[in-house]
C-alpha cells in the first residue's frame, strides 16, 4: 500500500512537472503505433538502408518514453517490467542487425530469424499494454480513493466546527437566561421585601399601634370591669399578631423536610391557604407516595412550585375552590415519577410561551416555575382558557433517594 502510495504520489507529481514544462511525452500506445509503421515499412520495403528512418523514429519514441516522468510508477509498482522494455530494445537491435545480414531481401525471402523477432516485440508490448491498463485503473482508483478521503475529511471538519458552534451558540444562549433569570430573581427579591414590609406596616405595625394604644387607656380607666374588657383585647391582639408573624416566617422559612414529611407540609400550606383566603382548598395524596425517592432538593423546589401556584390562585384567579393532587405514576419497569396537578375554577387565562416570558413582566410566576422544574429535571403544562379555570401538571422523575 505504502509503495502504491509512493509511486501514485511520484506518477502526480511526475505529471505536474511535466506540464509545467511543456513537454509532450510517448505513451505505450504512442509506441505501439510507432511499431505498427515500422512493421509495415518492413513488409512494404526491399532495402534495409530504407528501413533505417523507421528505426531510428521507433527507437527515438522508446528513449522518450524511457525518460518520460511516468516511468517512476513502473519503477516503484512494476520494477520487472522495466525488462521488458529493454527486451524490445535488444530486440530492435536483432531486427536491424538481421535486415542488414540479409542484404536487402524482402521480409519473406530472410527467413524466420526477422519474423521471430517482430513477433516477440508484437507480445512485448501487448503486454505492456495491458500493464499501463492496469496501472491506469491502479491509479484512478487511488485517485478516488484519496478524493472520497479528502471529502469525508472536509464534511467531517464541517460538522466539528457546526457542533462546536451549536454548543457555544447554546451556552451562550444558557448564558443570557441566566442572566435575565438573575435580574428577575433580583427583581422578584425587591417586590417580595416591598410586599413584605408594606404586610408587616398594614397588619403587625397598625396591631402593634392598637394594642399600644389599648395598653395606655387601661391605666385612665378607673372600673375594674373595664379595665379587664382592655386587657382581654390587648391578650387577643398579642395573640393575633403572633398568628400573623407565624405566617409570615412560614412563607419565607423553607420547611425543615428532614424533619417534616413532604405531605404534612403540603397539608399545612393548603391549611393556611383556606383560612388565609377564604377558598376552599382541596388536598388528595396517593397513600404509599414514597416522598423519601425524592431528595431534599427536589421536595423543597417541588413545595415552592405549588406554594407559587396557590399565589397566583389567590391574586388572579379569582377561583372559589381549588384542588392538590399528588400521586405517583410508574411507567414500566422504570421507578416511575411524582405527579402533582394544581387546578381552579376561576377565571383563567391565555398561557403565553415559555420563551416570551422573560420579557413579559407580568408573568414572573410562570416563568418561576418553569425555572424551579427545570432545576429539577421536571416538566410543566400549563392547561387554561378564559373562563375555564387553570390547571398545573408538574411531573418529577424519582432520581435519588434520601
Amino acid at each position: 500500500m505504502k509503495h502504491l502510495f509512493a509511486g501514485t504520489l511520484c506518477a502526480v507529481i511526475a505529471c505536474l512537472t511535466s506540464c509545467a514544462n511543456s513537454e509532450v511525452y510517448p505513451s505505450i500506445s504512442s509506441i505501439s503505433i510507432s511499431w505498427l509503421k515500422l512493421k509495415s515499412d518492413i513488409i512494404n520495403s526491399k532495402q534495409a538502408d530504407d528501413l533505417q528512418g523507421s528505426i531510428e523514429d521507433f527507437r527515438l519514441t522508446l528513449k522518450q518514453f524511457l525518460s518520460s516522468p511516468i516511468i517512476y510508477l513502473y519503477e516503484i509498482q512494476r520494477p520487472e517490467n522495466i525488462q521488458i522494455l529493454a527486451d524490445i530494445d535488444s530486440a530492435v537491435d536483432r531486427l536491424n542487425d538481421t535486415l542488414k545480414e540479409d542484404d536487402g531481401l524482402s521480409p519473406e525471402k530472410s527467413g524466420l530469424p526477422v519474423f521471430s523477432i517482430m513477433l516477440e516485440i508484437d507480445s512485448n508490448l501487448e503486454q505492456l499494454q495491458l500493464i499501463e491498463k492496469s496501472l491506469s485503473e491502479t491509479s484512478q482508483l487511488r485517485y478516488f480513493q484519496l478524493f472520497f478521503f479528502f471529502c469525508v475529511l472536509i464534511i467531517s471538519i464541517v460538522l466539528i466546527f457546526w457542533v462546536l458552534y451549536s454548543r457555544l451558540e447554546k451556552i451562550e444562549k444558557r448564558e443570557k437566561q441566566s442572566l435575565a433569570f438573575s435580574r428577575e430573581t433580583i427583581l422578584a427579591q425587591e417586590q417580595e421585601r416591598s410586599r413584605i414590609a408594606c404586610e408587616l406596616h398594614d397588619t403587625v405595625a397598625q396591631d402593634l399601634w392598637r394594642l399600644s394604644f389599648q395598653t395606655e387607656n387601661i391605666d385612665r380607666v378607673d372600673e375594674s370591669a373595664e379595665r379587664s374588657r382592655l386587657c382581654a383585647e390587648v391578650v387577643k391582639g398579642q395573640k393575633e399578631i403572633m398568628q400573623r408573624v407565624r405566617s409570615i416566617c412560614d412563607n419565607l422559612i423553607p420547611p425543615d423536610f428532614q424533619r417534616r414529611r413532604f405531605d404534612d407540609a403540603l397539608r399545612n400550606l393548603c391549611y393556611n391557604f383556606e383560612q388565609r383566603t377564604g377558598i376552599k382548598c382541596q388536598l388528595v395524596i396517593q397513600d404509599n407516595l414514597l416522598p423519601a425517592s425524592l431528595d431534599g432538593g427536589a421536595q423543597l423546589q417541588s413545595f415552592r412550585i405549588v406554594q407559587e401556584c396557590l399565589t397566583n390562585i389567590e391574586k388572579h384567579a379569582e377561583a372559589a375552590e381549588t384542588s392538590v393532587i399528588v400521586r405517583r405514576t410508574v411507567r414500566g419497569n422504570k421507578e416511575g415519577e411524582l405527579l402533582i396537578c394544581v387546578s381552579d375554577n376561576g377565571k383563567g387565562f391565555s398561557p403565553p410561551d415559555r420563551d416570551s416570558l422573560r420579557s413579559d413582566d407580568g408573568h414572573y410566576g410562570l416563568w418561576n416555575i418553569y425555572e424551579r422544574a427545570a432545576s429539577i429535571q421536571a416538566a410543566v403544562t400549563i392547561d387554561s382558557e378564559e373562563g375555564e379555570g387553570t390547571t398545573v401538571t408538574l411531573r418529577i422523575p424519582f432520581i435519588t433517594e434520601l
